[in-house]
């Protein structure tokens, strides 16, 4: 592949549309990279022959066409591996699923096919999506490119782990509790947990369907609104529209210093302190407000929600498949002891559970959305901006190891990495990662920026022009 043509969904598409390259030449390209760095752990099932094999499928209708039939035509995508694609197991990481094969694309996945995304394979994750590490005790860890005795984040973090090694332009993950931001954080790719119900969440294995949602990764904020435009628009998929042009200068923003700032690293509040600068700089109007009800609402919101969902939707989304297997079957197999005790029937009641589930639905989640969107409006501010995680990358453990922050000995210390990454899904509203700087560890830390409700393009808008002032993000090594 010409070395000209950046590694990207955008640069790719467009090479192919203008016939500099060919998508058989960009999937050879891709496998490669793979090969490289197969020690990330980053897929957990790949086909080589059948992905070039699309790939020639795609050259030779484009050549029949004599146009690019589509916006992502012959651009090989990254799809965690809890999300349907037929053809495919569909694992979620536990043993139980290894082999479950579906019948169809989930229809964020087709939507990609449709517009000429290829599979580029299946992405490793923290085993049934329900933790913030790269631990996988059947597939084994995720590591980090940017220092391999590192964890990626999770739990989707095979996605983020192989957009951030450039062994793919870029991925599908899925965020409950901060799954797509946290490990983008701390990997150094950019990406966007959408506003609620933005894209449509069929043939996805549910934690939460209220909370969850499907989430997009890649190296820019270009890159992700193609896939935005893709997953947002039913089919057929139309021309790109592209962001609106957003001036700095005279943008208001919210800094939320009270919880958000609250459980922090020094070298974290470095970055991010400078990034701000750099918004600042560039005439931003970064305005301190807090949120002082956040905490409260969040968790009297998210947790009995994700409690009473997590039980319910297993057997039906079983039922659904047309799978001999039962919840039963799927607990007693994972591997995790932490997994599985989060799974324990006998700790898990619905009847019990469900009058918090309910108070939570109808009473705690409606006045979250309503300090959230007051916010907004009160202070006249576009986006709130605060860091993603509160620390760089932490070497490679279990979600209940502790950790030191500062000095300090935090037990059960991973629970802080998804500090700022819960609210979001517990009220349904858009939030966006970008790469803000390295440590001098040459760890990444990422920046987030929320917006209201259904502003997603907008959001995205205001972290390209993030990205113009902070200039080229860095690869790993």
């Amino acid at each position: 592949m010409d070395t000209d043509i950046p590694f990207t969904i955008a640069g790719i598409a467009t090479a192919i549309a203008d016939g500099q390259t060919s998508a058989e030449v960009v999937a050879e390209e891709l496998l490669a990279r793979c090969r490289k760095f197969v020690h990330l752990n980053a897929i957990i099932r790949q086909e080589p022959d059948a992905l070039l094999a699309a790939a020639r499928a795609a050259d030779m209708q484009q050549q029949r066409a004599n146009k690019t039939l589509g916006p992502l035509h012959g651009v090989p995508l990254l799809i965690k591996d809890n999300i349907d694609t037929r053809d495919y197991p569909t694992s979620a990481g536990t043993p139980a699923l290894e082999h479950d094969i579906p019948a169809h694309n989930a229809p964020v996945v087709q939507r990609l096919v449709e517009a000429g995304a290829l599979i580029a394979g299946k992405a490793n994750l923290y085993e049934l999506a329900v933790g913030g590490t790269s631990f996988n005790r059947k597939f084994g860890d995720v590591r980090n490119p940017w220092h391999t005795d590192r964890m990626p984040g999770g739990s989707s973090s095979g996605s983020a782990a192989a957009v951030a090694a450039r062994m793919v332009p870029g991925a599908l993950g899925t965020d409950t509790n901060g799954s797509v931001r946290v490990p983008c954080s701390l990997s150094g790719v950019a990406g966007l947990r959408p506003s609620c119900q933005r894209y449509p969440y069929g043939g996805v294995l549910p934690a939460s369907p209220t909370r969850d949602a499907v989430g997009i990764m890649a190296t820019s904020t270009m890159d992700l609104a193609l896939l935005d435009h893709v997953l947002a628009k039913p089919s057929p998929v139309t021309a790109f529209e592209p962001l609106p042009d957003i001036n700095l200068a005279g943008l208001r923003l919210g800094r939320p210093r009270g919880e958000f700032y609250r459980v922090m690293d020094n070298a974290t509040a470095h970055i991010i302190d400078a990034a701000v600068a750099l918004l600042q700089d560039a005439g931003a109007v970064i305005i301190d407000a807090d949120l002082p009800e956040i905490a409260r609402l969040t968790a009297q919101t998210a947790w009995p929600i994700s409690a009473y969902e997590v039980a319910r939707e297993m057997p039906a989304w079983l039922e659904q498949r047309g799978t001999s297997l039962t919840s039963a079957d799927i607990v007693t197999s994972i591997a995790s002891p932490v997994v599985r005790e989060r799974f324990n029937p006998d700790v898990v009641d619905l009847a019990a559970l469900e009058p918090k589930y309910r108070k939570a639905m109808n009473t705690y989640r409606p006045q979250l959305q309503q300090i959230l969107q007051d916010y907004f409006v009160e202070h006249d501010v576009a986006a709130m901006i605060f860091p993603t995680t509160p620390f760089p990358a932490p070497e490679l453990a279990e979600d209940t190891a502790d950790l030191k922050i500062n000095g300090e000995l935090i037990k059960h210390g991973f629970t802080a990495v998804i500090n700022n990454t819960v609210h979001q899904s517990a009220a349904g509203i858009p939030s966006l990662v970008i790469p803000a700087g390295l440590t001098d560890d040459g760890l990444p830390i990422g920046l987030s920026f929320d917006g209201p409700l259904g502003s997603d393009r907008r959001l995205m808008a205001i972290g390209r022009a993030f990205e113009q002032v902070r200039g080229a993000f860095p690869e790993p090594g």
